[in-house]
């Protein structure tokens, strides 16, 4: 640190100034009398008194001297002291940076804190001003040089912005920055006082955040409108890019919400998003099939590493120029419902802290999305209530008609009528049990709480079973009802009886249904591991964007006409029952040309079902 003399040190060099003049003066006196030693009496008098005079004046000098110095030098003492109280404390400080500045802003002064704090030396910034520690924009803007002059016009200035280590990386600082005055008013320069408070920055606005978050992830939204609420909350305010990942129907991983800061990276960013990614690529597929957070603190575009290279994933952080990548799984317990990715193409660098945040808000989004499905489901079930008994009620009112115009017959006179009453009561009430049925299996799939009772199972005599039990209603409908089976194929296996009774009725129902007048065909085929049925019409057939919604709760493609009635719950059942057992089940259709649902079952489980619903075996 630069040193400066003091009052008292200024004035003992003087007094030692003078005290030397004087011993000067005597010297040529002394000599003047030496020279003088012949001159006359007179002159030798004149002398002596102005030697007199002389050490009378030399002694007035010394004894000055003597009292300011004795004077001084408490003063001096203590001046000492207090300054290496004030380096010692500068010195002490590290959790702050300290320094001092001249009226120019110049450094005069730098504590280790402050070398700590950004990376500088003190021998690298004094004399030096404090605009390499801004930001370029900030300098650009003049606000080191602006900051200076509103601490001198009214005394202090407390701050808060970005400043900038000597490394280039970036920390959010508080500054006190005062003005120092002399004794008679005038500005001699400034005192700086500089702490990091990145991280008390961080949990203020994670607490505004999470405040944020609470307001508008409102799960009477809408699953859909929760995650655009979710993306839309951290772009800009923790990321540049923010993609909801959920898993689809067909077990991939897709984007469900996006949001980017920048719209032309935005238009670049869909092509990788769109490809389907492999279930082991790191990246969103992998977070949700493990359930652990994937963090990328820094991201060398040009040296990826080896396991994004080629994946969608790596293409992406290509695509956008990202430098840093976050991707935290959303869990509601041990359920894993998405993955919410983070991108920054900019100065902002994730870390452990971000890691840990952004958990907590996934957390609370996930919390969000699946009280979004319950709401959901418990509307469904209402719908479902309603659909039911609406659909109760039409064969009951059916029943009760029938059964009244039976009571009022004569039966020995009416014996024909009386059994196609009964035919029509015992087809009336095996709707009503189908309906039940399916109504008890949609319960069970969606408490989770379905089990196959496995069993050895001929399924090719079971269809043929079912064949039989619809004969009547096969004739009814004028459907021509053949079952075809191999006599070789074995067609046994490990399954649920009493559930594959159930697939193979709706099937056998939807084709009777809607192949009205047409031929109904079910086939039977078995080779070394699977079993295959196949139910196949000739009637009205469906439109190929209508196949893939066939299967979900309460869709029906052919309405709600009296012809036609339904729940649209059947093919779903169906669907999830073939699922549990480890099955698949195809369509292949056209309009007007039929349609031909194929069940293909695995003769015993080959592992742990797929259902998102848990279903216990």
């Amino acid at each position: 640190m630069m040193r400066r003399w003091t009052f008292a040190q200024r004035v003992g060099a003087g007094v030692s100034a003078c005290m030397l003049a004087g011993l000067l003066l005597l010297a040529t006196l002394l000599s003047a009398a030496h020279g003088l030693l012949n001159h006359t009496e007179a002159a030798r008098v004149a002398l002596q008194q102005t030697l007199l005079a002389g050490c009378v004046g030399l002694a007035g000098v010394g004894a000055l001297g003597f009292v300011l110095h004795h004077a001084l030098a408490p003063l001096h003492a203590r001046h000492e002291h207090s300054e290496q109280r004030l380096l010692l404390l500068m010195e002490a400080v590290t959790d702050y940076a300290l320094c001092f500045l001249d009226l120019h802003g110049r450094v005069t002064a730098w504590n280790a804190g402050a070398e700590r704090l950004t990376g500088w030396a003190a021998t690298d910034v004094t004399g030096r001003t404090l605009e390499h520690l801004h930001p370029e924009d900030a300098v650009a803007a003049g606000v080191p040089q602006a900051h200076l002059e509103r601490a001198a016009r009214e005394g202090r200035l407390l701050s808060e912005g970005w400043l900038v280590r000597r490394d280039g990386t970036r920390f959010w600082a508080e500054t006190l920055l005062t003005a120092l005055w002399d004794s008679r008013g005038r500005l001699r320069g400034f005192a700086e006082v500089t702490r990091d408070i990145t991280e008390r920055r961080r949990m203020e606005r994670a607490q505004a955040l999470f405040a944020e978050a609470g307001r508008v992830l409102q799960p009477l939204s809408g699953a859909r409108e929760v995650g655009e609420a979710l993306t839309r909350l951290c772009v800009p305010e923790v990321a540049d890019a923010c993609i909801l990942f959920l898993p689809s129907e067909d077990g991939q991983v897709r984007p469900q919400a996006v949001a980017c800061a920048d719209a032309q990276a935005a238009s670049r960013l869909w092509e990788p998003l769109l490809r389907s990614p492999h279930g082991d690529e790191v990246g969103p597929s992998h977070v949700v099939c493990t359930g652990r957070a994937e963090l990328l603190p820094e991201v060398d575009l040009e040296r990826l590493p080896l396991a994004l290279e080629h994946t969608a994933h790596g293409e992406l952080l290509r695509v956008l120029g990202v430098t840093s990548a976050l991707t935290v799984p959303l869990a509601v317990g041990p359920r894993v419902l998405g993955a919410l990715c983070l991108l920054s193409t900019g100065a902002r660098r994730y870390g452990q802290v971000d890691r840990a945040f952004m958990e907590e808000l996934a957390a609370r989004a996930a919390l969000a999305l699946d009280n979004a499905r319950l709401l959901a489901e418990a509307q469904g079930a209402l719908e479902l209530i309603g659909v039911a008994a609406h659909d109760l009620g039409n064969p009951l009112a059916s029943l009760q008609l029938r059964l009244r115009r039976l009571r009022l017959l004569d039966v020995t006179a009416h014996e024909p009528r009386m059994r196609e009453g009964l035919a029509g009561v015992e087809g009336e009430a095996r709707r009503m049990g189908r309906l039940l049925h399916n109504l008890l299996d949609l319960s069970r799939l969606s408490a989770g709480h379905m089990t196959l009772d496995r069993e050895d199972v001929d399924l090719a005599a079971l269809v043929r079973e079912v064949a039989e039990r619809h004969a009547e209603q096969a004739t009814a409908a004028g459907c021509a009802l053949t079952v075809r089976v191999q006599e070789d194929d074995d067609a046994t296996g490990k399954w649920d009886r009493l559930r594959l009774d159930r697939v193979v009725t709706n099937l056998l129902s939807n084709a009777l249904k809607f192949g009205h007048g047409q031929p109904v065909d079910l086939s039977v085929h078995g080779d070394a591991t699977h079993v295959r049925v196949t139910v196949k019409d000739a009637g009205l057939g469906i439109a190929l964007g209508d196949q893939q919604r066939l299967f979900r709760r309460f869709e029906r493609v052919h309405g709600d006409g009296p012809h036609h009635p339904g729940t649209g719950l059947g093919l779903y059942i169906t669907h999830q029952l073939v699922e549990a057992h480890g099955g698949s089940i195809h369509l292949r259709s056209r309009i007007g040309e039929g349609a031909e649902f194929t069940i293909e079952l695995p003769r015993t489980l080959q592992g742990r079902s797929c259902l998102a619903l848990q279903v216990s075996v």
